[in-house]
């Protein structure tokens, strides 16, 4: 049964995620002239992962690559992408498949820049953006359902699961790809920086996600662990960094600066969780029972 998370709490909280998404963005865009934001030119910030045909190269394309491999059968009919971003994986796999897409965003910016992208690249008519949080999914149904990246920021993953996975067609596929922490992080430092840094407020490890899924009558079909094709830096680097995050939040002029260090901070302390093989980057594929 799908338990819907419209009380005015909940409603809030998506509204002050939407507005840390708009300001993100926003951050990512101009930020990627210093070197952050790698993924600003493909509208994604995925996870870099090795990428054989860059060379061996990370890069946040490489995802896609492997997320087509590992999907039961090329996407087709209608997809939902929970969590879209700025659509950059719509754009992509609109490229490579005939399928038409709705993706959902918590923000007004990143469904603009994805909207005009969309037109830009001539698929307009197979993309879809709405502002809109995936705990209330578009009726569908779905043949396949994304959520990369995404479902960490849901206070209520296991809800979250429900509302996407009842708007699948029989037969119709969920791919999750996310950072899942193993069961010695928690308590730790590094977790509680990267959550409320990353606006994470109850992140799932594999098990328990496996576990959601059943419960809502999901068979698993795939469940790869992609942690060993990440790049983080050295923990000396991560360190030096995070020692100039904090002077930066010291003298930082405005609350909206010193969120986006708190962001920055976050993402470090997160490549230090993988460095310490505290977390894994996984994904896991499930099928609809018919």
């Amino acid at each position: 049964m799908e338990v819907p998370l419209d009380d005015a709490a909940s409603a809030g909280s998506r509204a002050a995620l939407g507005g840390y998404y708009d300001r993100l963005a926003q951050w990512t865009a101009s930020a990627h002239r210093f070197g952050y934001g790698g993924g600003h030119e493909h509208l994604t910030v995925h996870r870099a992962l090795a990428d054989p045909r860059a060379g061996g190269r990370a890069t946040v394309t490489r995802l896609h690559d492997i997320l087509l491999g590992a999907l039961p059968a090329p996407p087709s009919g209608h997809v939902l992408d929970a969590g879209c971003g700025l659509g950059g994986t719509m754009l992509d796999l609109a490229g490579r498949s005939p399928a038409r897409f709705t993706g959902l965003t918590l923000s007004e910016h990143q469904a603009a820049v994805g909207r005009a992208a969309a037109a830009k690249a001539g698929f307009a008519d197979r993309i879809v953006i709405e502002v809109r949080s995936y705990d209330s999914p578009p009726q569908g149904p779905f043949d396949l359902a994304i959520a990369i990246e995404s479902l960490a920021h849901s206070p209520h993953p296991d809800s979250s699961i429900g509302a996407i996975a009842a708007r699948l067609a029989p037969g119709g596929t969920l791919a999750i790809v996310d950072d899942m922490p193993e069961l010695p992080s928690r308590g730790t430092r590094d977790l509680e920086l990267f959550q409320a840094g990353w606006r994470v407020p109850a992140l799932a490890g594999a098990a328990e996600i496996k576990a959601m899924l059943a419960l809502r009558g999901l068979a698993i079909v795939t469940d790869l662990d992609l942690t060993e094709e990440l790049r983080p830096r050295p923990l000396s680097r991560i360190a030096a960094l995070e020692t100039l995050n904090r002077a930066l939040r010291r003298v930082a002029p405005s609350a909206g600066l010193r969120e986006l260090l708190d962001s920055y901070r976050g993402g470090l302390a997160l490549e230090r969780l993988y460095r310490t093989a505290l977390m894994r980057y996984r994904l896991i594929i499930a099928a609809k029972l018919r």
